[in-house]
């Protein structure tokens, strides 16, 4: 799910190829993760036989193929970006690609996200706090020093809130000029 929406979120914007298309799915994630053109193109050829992509080749290089996306690709889109977004590994990631293309989403639909992003980050905080709880029921060193990692999470997710409040303030004051409100 998170590559092929990722894909077909950056094919929502304009055609692209598969050099273009590496560079911009590593946008929503941090500079630590890398998307291979190992994942890119066998990726492509799974999106244009379900008729989601057209790949074209390049009119300026013949050996450059083109990835366009189609109304049953644009359709999955949607469909994507209307899942849940399961628990696991890459959740953070998914929100991040979600937040990166929801502008072709109503406001509503905006705002919900970012509702669902909100309840994520209060989870994780308290995890975290009973984490520390936990923890802090035996002294021990390493359990101080994993309480001060634990705490690097609260932080990152107090911040990430107060980014989300913003957010939503600037989409629902008008602030953001380009919002769909359908």
């Amino acid at each position: 799910m998170m590559n092929e929406l990722n894909v077909l979120s950056e094919l929502m914007e304009s055609p692209q190829n598969g050099y273009k298309l590496q560079k911009t799915l590593q946008i929503p994630f941090d500079h630590y993760r890398k998307v291979s053109f190992g994942v890119i193109y066998p990726l492509l050829n799974r999106l244009e036989a379900a008729g989601a992509i057209t790949l074209s080749t390049s009119a300026s290089s013949p050996k450059t193929k083109v990835a366009t996306i189609t109304e049953a690709g644009k359709q999955r889109f949607f469909e994507l970006m209307a899942e849940p977004i399961p628990k696991g590994a890459h959740t953070d990631d998914i929100y991040r690609i979600k937040l990166d293309a929801m502008q072709h989403l109503p406001l509503s639909t905006q705002l919900d996200l970012l509702n669902d992003y909100k309840l994520e980050q209060e989870s994780i905080i308290r995890d975290a706090k009973d984490n520390i709880a936990h923890l802090d029921a035996v002294d021990k060193t390493d359990h101080w020093y994993a309480a001060q990692r634990i705490n690097l999470q609260i932080i990152q997710a107090q911040a990430t809130l107060t980014w989300i409040a913003d957010f939503q303030e600037q989409l629902t004051t008008n602030e953001v000029s380009h919002v769909t409100t359908n």
